[in-house]
């Protein structure tokens, strides 16, 4: 296991000098106006003496007045035992092992305010981002366009399907029943927001450190190409059927660590990584981000909040079918060394981790991809079929019934197409659902980007590749609930994955070039 010692106060005190604050630099601006002056006549020294007071004025003018502000805050989400826990079927808990919590981070810079909430949730329906979006929007007076809701997909979490739906339903209509009130769905609303309010109230100027370490060990794709010829997803271990897998992983640990200006200690995080759960069990738990949070509190002290966002992880997980049983695998010490591992490479990279100037920018896009068509005749067999209709495993099979009606954890295509899906304007277009994205820029060398879907990693190295910012982190799972979103060659392949995708293949390429282009823009504009 790997045990993260608490920094010395020297060690704590040399991450608060990273990088070139613009008091550093000014000195040397100004000496080199002196040496200009020198080698140039009258006219030319007054020149450039007019010229750099006002260069130097208008930039110390905008980080004097216009500091970043940042807040943050956690709730408890916790649901009473017995609650039901994800699955399908209906699964009741037993227990919590450790807490579930909403976190917020709020960001503000002038006129600029922003959110990112990330909840301990298997992932966020559509309307539940939108209630609490339009609360802590009244609230706090932060744009609704600039706040973003997502989740950390803990599959040992409470179960939020057709229930919410129609808890959501007589919410919008203002029916909202005595029992209602007293729901866990009303706790959850109101943990939510109050977490954004709270952070809202707690801002303070802040400088940043940002940073990318690795976790190496830790992530394994889970497609791999058979023996057939086919793709299948986590087949069973020592599979001898296994050639190898098809996609990559990305090790990478993006952070970035908030300290209160002329202070030591930093006060919030957000980590990025990219794997899927490590625990599994009937008891509620946020998983390995309970361990990060509790070990770099342990690094950084009690007052952090530690706030994690899951990287691109559709395709990828913490185990390793391809090698035997470890005795801790999905069980309490191997969930705990993933979250220290992740906490480690933090701690190794922040040394070099870059103090950037703050400079805040927020771009919220919604953009239009395809839902899957299907005929009535697979509509009607998903239904009330008995006999399979593609030659296919009970499993695949019974995936595909979820996916075209019955209520499983994602919304199938057919209540897609009634409650979220804009219908077609012309006889033969598809059905388009609303897909919202959101990037926010830090400083010049630090951006995040939101979007919903369980992302292959492939779009994560992709983004990361090519956007304009040294430090990207792509968080999915956010504002909506859409399923797996496979690369085009995963489509091609198959799989578990791909059957169980809501949009054609090619949207998540889609998704990227929007964000590339939001990035992009956050880079050569300024908001």
């Amino acid at each position: 296991m790997n045990v993260i010692k608490k920094n010395s106060p020297e060690q704590i005190n040399n991450y608060k000098h990273a990088g070139f604050p613009l008091s550093a630099i000014s000195p040397l601006v100004f000496m080199s106006i002196i040496r200009l002056i020198n080698r140039c006549n009258a006219y030319c020294g007054i020149a450039v003496i007019l010229l750099m007071t006002l260069i130097i004025a208008t930039g110390c003018d905008d980080v004097q007045t216009t500091p970043l502000e940042v807040g943050a805050e956690m709730v408890e989400i916790t649901p009473p035992q017995g609650h039901p826990r994800y699955g399908y079927p209906r699964v009741e808990s037993t227990g919590v092992k450790d807490p579930l919590l909403a976190k917020a981070l709020v960001f503000r810079q002038g006129e600029i305010q922003g959110v990112i909430l990330v909840c301990d949730l298997l992932g966020i329906p559509r309307d539940l981002s939108r209630i609490v979006r339009e609360r802590a929007s009244k609230k706090t007076g932060i744009p609704f366009q600039n706040i973003t809701v997502t989740a950390t997909h803990t599959h040992t979490s409470p179960r939020i399907t057709e229930e919410f739906k129609e808890y959501a339903d007589r919410e919008s209509a203002g029916k909202m029943t005595a029992e209602d009130q007293k729901s866990y769905f009303t706790y959850l609303i109101n943990g939510m927001t109050e977490a954004i309010v709270s952070a809202s109230k707690k801002t303070e100027e802040v400088d940043i450190v940002s940073g990318i370490g690795n976790a190496t060990g830790i992530s394994f794709n889970r497609r791999f190409l058979m023996t057939d010829g086919r793709v299948r997803f986590n087949p069973r271990r020592l599979n001898p059927k296994i050639v190898r897998p098809v996609g990559p992983v990305d090790p990478r640990v993006h952070f970035v660590l908030f300290r209160p200006v002329d202070q030591t200690s930093f006060y919030a995080s957000l980590t990025v990584f990219a794997s899927h759960y490590a625990r599994g069990g009937t008891e509620f738990s946020a998983d390995y981000p309970f361990y990060l949070q509790e070990r770099l509190k342990e690094t950084f002290g009690e007052q952090l909040v530690s706030v994690f966002g899951l990287g691109p992880a559709g395709n990828v997980g913490t185990i390793d079918v391809t090698r035997p049983k470890a005795l801790t695998d999905g069980e309490t010490e191997w969930v705990e060394i993933v979250g220290n591992t992740i906490a480690k490479a933090v701690e190794e990279a922040l040394p070099d981790g870059k103090q950037g100037v703050p400079d805040l920018g927020i771009i919220s896009r919604t953009i239009y991809l395809p839902l899957q068509d299907y005929t009535d005749t697979e509509l009607q067999w998903s239904k009330d079929g008995t006999q399979p209709l593609y030659p296919e495993r009970p499993f695949m099979e019974k995936r595909r019934r979820l996916k075209l009606s019955v209520w499983g954890v994602q919304p199938p295509l057919e209540l897609f197409r009634k409650n979220e899906a804009i219908p077609p304007s012309v006889s033969g277009d598809p059905w388009r659902l609303p897909v919202e994205i959101h990037a926010y820029r830090l400083d010049s060398q630090t951006a995040i980007v939101t979007m919903p879907g369980e992302l292959f990693t492939e779009f994560g190295i992709d983004l990361k590749k090519r956007s304009p910012f040294s430090n990207t982190m792509l968080i999915e799972l956010s504002d909506a609930d859409i399923a797996y979103m496979p690369t085009i060659k995963a489509f091609t392949e198959g799989g578990y994955e791909t059957l169980n995708s809501r949009l054609v293949p090619g949207s998540g390429e889609q998704m990227i070039d929007v964000a590339i282009q939001m990035l992009t823009e956050l880079k050569t504009s300024q908001l």
